[in-house]
């Protein structure tokens, strides 16, 4: 990395440039969110393959939620570690 800049500080630049040239976020991020809704339905059904489509979806956005959850407690934990 160049002169004084932090990894971090270059990444929110970066995000900043990249979504500065994105006129439609959510056709933008469209991938991604399928990918994970998918990543969340198999986990989930090959835990409970017997069951519907709307229950298996409802499954894994608990999964999913519960995975953001844990994320966001990263910054608290480390604060108080600190």
């Amino acid at each position: 990395m160049r002169g004084t800049m932090n990894r971090a500080a270059a990444g929110r630049i970066g995000a900043h440039v990249r979504w500065g040239q994105t006129p439609d976020r959510r056709a933008a991020t469209e991938p991604a969110r399928r990918a994970a809704t998918a990543k969340w339905l198999v986990e989930v059904r090959a835990e409970f393959p017997d069951l519907d489509l709307p229950t298996l979806t409802r499954l894994a956005e608990s999964r999913r939620r519960a995975h953001m959850t844990r994320i966001a407690q990263l910054p608290r934990q480390r604060r108080t570690k600190g």
